[in-house]
């Protein structure tokens, strides 16, 4: 299985922490080699929204690497988790 961080604008929905908190561990079963982009667009219909709202999806592996190297400004994001593969 696959984990991936998705990154949320605090100023991006209405309610962005909730947002996190709904798709936080979800699960997309049986889906080997989805990418960042792939997810986002699963995100983005269960969260019902039709634009990605600058939502991010990093593979883990990318997100520590960003992070570490101070390139991404946590203080502008919720953050949640989800999963692929089997």
């Amino acid at each position: 299985m696959k984990t991936f961080i998705v990154l949320i604008p605090v100023s991006s929905l209405a309610s962005p922490r909730n947002a996190c908190e709904q798709i936080e561990g979800t699960k997309f079963y049986n889906e080997e080699g989805l990418t960042p982009d792939d997810i986002l667009n699963k995100l983005m219909v269960e969260l019902g929204i039709s634009t990605p709202h600058n939502i991010e999806v990093w593979s883990i592996s990318d997100f520590m690497d960003e992070f570490n190297n101070e390139n991404i400004d946590i203080n502008n994001y919720f953050m949640s988790y989800v999963y692929s593969g089997t």
